[in-house]
């Protein structure tokens, strides 16, 4: 029962980030993607998959579906800049109406986390080693005194890829940041993805120390912000568009 739960939650977490941009929400001629979440209807999961306890699938009677999800708590403020106008919502009425009565019947589905962060906010930063795609090794002497992420990903992660466009952003506002993304696969394998997505950070390549000590059973995106002191100050698992925005936050916090 637990392995069918974290697939189907992984089927989610995938299926919502055809466009990871932290943009408010555009609409598309044809959403693929329709997530209800406390009566606001959204294309991508606005928050972090950890926060889902309950998810529902929907089906009009004139077959359109989407997502019904229940949170741990209330969806936060920030999340509502990313809602889509009930007006760009085929049937609106009729996805509430199914989810209303989904509930009523207790047909959703329980989603339960057990693992455990294994790098927590607040600890020291551990030593490394690690080559990038050019050839370059990078230690802890290479990032004394400035602010890193390191971001953790692969090329089979849809949402991986989708976030990519954003986070080159972040490194254009932010010059004096040192960003990282690490990857266990060759550089062969990850060069036409990183040109497709046009993904500018520091690329870590071949690298499976961070994957080993930090993913666990979590699953990917992880992405960690360490201050000029060594310390870790943000550990985010997976991606969603208030998780980025925390995370912006935190970095420009930092500088």
């Amino acid at each position: 029962m637990m392995k069918t739960l974290k697939l189907l939650l992984a089927a989610i977490v995938l299926w919502s980030v055809a466009d990871a941009s932290a943009q408010p929400a555009q609409a598309p001629s044809k959403p693929s993607k329709i997530f209800l979440i406390d009566g606001y209807f959204f294309y991508e999961i606005p928050v972090s998959s950890s926060c889902i306890v309950k998810m529902y699938r929907l089906k009009t009677p004139s077959g359109t579906s989407a997502v019904g999800l229940e949170l741990a708590g209330a969806l936060p403020e920030a999340a509502l800049q990313f809602a889509v106008p009930e007006a760009q919502i085929p049937e609106s009425e009729s996805i509430c109406a199914c989810f209303d009565k989904a509930k009523a019947a207790g047909k959703g589905l329980p989603i339960t986390f057990l693992n455990e962060p294994l790098l927590k906010a607040g600890e020291p930063f551990p030593r490394f080693s690690a080559t990038d795609i050019d050839g370059r090794t990078w230690t802890n002497a290479d990032v004394a005194g400035k602010v890193m992420v390191l971001n953790l990903w692969f090329t089979g992660c849809g949402p991986c890829c989708a976030e990519m466009p954003e986070l080159s952003r972040w490194k254009e506002e932010m010059p004096d940041v040192l960003f990282f993304a690490s990857t266990y696969e060759p550089a062969e394998r990850v060069r036409p993805v990183l040109e497709k997505h046009r993904f500018n950070w520091i690329q870590l390549v071949g690298d499976r120390q961070f994957a080993q000590s930090y993913i666990g059973r979590n699953g990917y995106p992880l992405t960690i912000v360490i201050d000029k002191k060594g310390i870790v100050a943000r550990v985010e698992y997976g991606t969603s568009p208030v998780q980025r925005l925390e995370l912006k936050q935190t970095i420009r916090s930092l500088r």
